[in-house]
């Protein structure tokens, strides 16, 4: 398992523990603080202080479950980043925030945010020319004679410089794991230029 996947998979079980864990203690402090104020006794009893620390309580669990549904979110939102890069080679984020039709100061945000989080294995924020560079794609583009990881066949073969034969043979491939389409020679095995998953050429 690649480290985007592992965090992407971290991620949405933190996602999933935090919701899980802010959903019962929200409806257990709700109900004790609506107690509190219906019932005389406890009140009385407990004190202002017991009702100060469930409204505490009660706010920091409604925060943990806002962080679920902003990982979840991002997550979500990483596959349609890829997809959208994926078919932008120049990587411009003005380009990619139009695609999105979201705000270009957003977009940037949530690469930053992908990126701290581990999403993208390879790729980072060129802010001179304000573009997302994927390593893999950038060092093909510069070199077309040096294949990326997703053109490398995975064999043994003693032969330098593919024939004109393989060269003609590529296909594009759908990343199962983020979304991102690669370009692989046909019948070969090489990683996602996003996320490093593995691909095949088929």
């Amino acid at each position: 398992m690649t480290k985007s996947k592992v965090a992407i998979v971290v991620s949405r079980v933190i996602s999933i523990i935090e919701m899980v864990i802010g959903l019962l203690y929200v409806f257990s402090f709700g109900f004790i603080i609506i107690m509190y104020l219906t019932d005389e006794e406890l009140s009385s009893s407990t004190g202002v202080g017991f009702l100060i620390f469930c409204v505490i309580a009660e706010a920091f669990f409604i925060w943990l479950i806002r962080c679920s549904i902003k990982r979840a979110h991002l997550i979500k939102e990483f596959k349609r980043y890829v997809t959208v890069i994926s078919a932008h080679s120049n990587g411009y984020i003005s380009d990619i925030a139009a695609s999105l039709g979201t705000p270009e100061h957003i977009v940037k945000a949530n690469l930053e945010r992908m990126m701290k989080k581990k999403y993208f294995s390879n790729a980072y924020i060129d802010y001179n020319t304000n573009r997302i560079v994927v390593i893999n794609r950038e060092a093909t583009a510069q070199n077309p004679t040096q294949p990326s990881r997703a053109n490398t066949p995975n064999t043994n073969s003693t032969q330098s410089t593919p024939s004109v034969s393989q060269t003609a043979e590529m296909i594009t491939v759908k990343c199962k794991s983020c979304g991102g389409i690669n370009e692989i020679r046909k019948g070969s095995v090489g990683e996602c230029d996003f996320c490093g998953s593995s691909i095949k050429g088929e």
